[in-house]
């Protein structure tokens, strides 16, 4: 349930910029550097596309009736570098419906258009079209994105770089990105154009990420972990880790999400707490989601929503402190089990400035119900929206 102080909002599915030390990067999983980075063919399940990419890189694919995309990241890499995605419009796509596409695309579809900025744009000699763009990177500050577009009988596809520092990495990125093959027989079901704005480079993505400093010296890390794949993620850590200007380990937190799991296309936040502050020495900092001995168990039984309702009421108490009480209700036809509740709060700018949680109670009977409460003490802006979220076991 979500609750406002002054206005409701729908929440945007964006990186926001980490704000802490000098950035801050979103790593997940890195695998190791192989010793042949030469290219090889890949090629979409789908049959939909292929392009040749150094060998081992990392891919995240998106597989659906009417989208494909996959994603490709460097080893040991903290962003995603090249993401192919395809879809089939049902009809032949001549000059002039491509010409408006590609507007299209650029003011209102474009999965990063809320940080997304057009910088160039520039019809190639093949048919396809290259947009130069600068949008919020996760390691903060911004990165430029060159967009290519293209159109191949009733298929629209994008092919997004991301333009890295590195000369090495830049050539790799150009080589793939020249490779770039649709089949002429497309296996996917007709889509809305809109469709496009559902790809997504991973499977897990934070979300809504701000780090602040109570008066009393404290440091948090908070945000979102959102679900974009098909399963279930349980007991998901999240680590942050400082570093120094040269890249060195400065210290850090790991703690897991709030609540007990995500369900697909679901939402958690998270609260790193550094009681001594952010280390002097620090100049940046990561995140991960994951770790090398966290084992995602996709069939863990937590019951949300389909089981629990809830209400809430809102306000400060005594002390100035942010209070949420309400009543949690079993409408399952047994016993549920570990009762949890947690909040997320929001600012203006829809940044994560708060997140806490509380165990109501180890057992709840079928129809019956129980009171909670939550108190905020530190929180990293002004409240403006806030979320409730319930959750028990089997």
């Amino acid at each position: 349930m979500m609750a406002s102080f002054f206005a409701r909002f729908s929440a945007i599915l964006m990186v926001i910029l980490l704000a802490a030390c000098s950035g801050g990067a979103v790593i997940f999983a890195p695998t190791p550097a192989p010793a042949d980075a030469s290219p090889t063919a890949y090629t979409h399940p789908s049959g939909v596309f292929s392009i040749n990419m150094p060998r081992q890189w990392p891919v995240y694919e998106q597989y659906t009736t009417n989208l494909v995309s996959a994603s490709f990241a460097p080893p040991n890499s903290s962003e995603t570098a090249i993401t192919v995605s395809v879809i089939d419009l049902g009809q032949e796509i001549d000059s002039q419906t491509f010409g408006q596409l590609i507007e299209q695309y650029q003011a209102q579809v474009r999965p990063d258009i809320e940080t997304y900025s057009e910088q160039n744009r520039e019809a190639l000699g093949d048919g396809s079209w290259r947009m130069t763009g600068l949008r919020l990177a996760p390691a903060g500050g911004t990165e430029q994105v060159n967009t290519f577009l293209q159109r191949d009988g009733s298929q629209f596809a994008v092919l997004e770089v991301v333009v890295p520092e590195d000369p090495v990495l830049a050539g790799q990125l150009e080589l793939a990105a020249n490779t770039l093959s649709l089949s002429s027989i497309s296996t996917l079901s007709p889509a809305d154009f809109s469709t496009l704005a559902f790809v997504k480079p991973a499977s897990l993505g934070f979300l809504h990420v701000a780090t602040w400093t109570t008066p009393e010296g404290v440091f948090f890390i908070t945000g979102e972990v959102a679900n974009y794949g098909a399963s279930l993620v349980s007991n998901l850590p999240v680590e942050a880790a400082f570093l120094t200007a040269d890249g060195l380990s400065a210290g850090g937190a790991i703690d897991t999400i709030i609540g007990y799991g995500i369900e697909p296309g679901g939402f958690a936040p998270f609260s790193l707490r550094f009681g001594g502050g952010q280390p002097s020495i620090a100049q940046d900092f990561t995140l991960r989601l994951g770790g090398e001995t966290w084992q995602n168990d996709p069939d863990a039984v937590i019951y949300g929503a389909n089981a629990l309702e809830w209400t809430d009421v809102s306000g400060f108490n005594a002390d100035g402190n942010l209070t949420i009480s309400g009543e949690i209700t079993s409408v399952k036809d047994s016993s549920v089990y570990n009762l949890r509740v947690f909040v997320t709060v929001f600012d203006g700018q829809q940044r994560v400035i708060g997140a806490a949680w509380a165990d109501v109670t180890p057992q709840l009977l079928a129809g019956e119900s129980v009171n909670y409460s939550l108190i905020l003490p530190d929180l990293g802006g002004d409240p403006v929206n806030y979320i409730i979220g319930a959750q028990a076991t089997d």
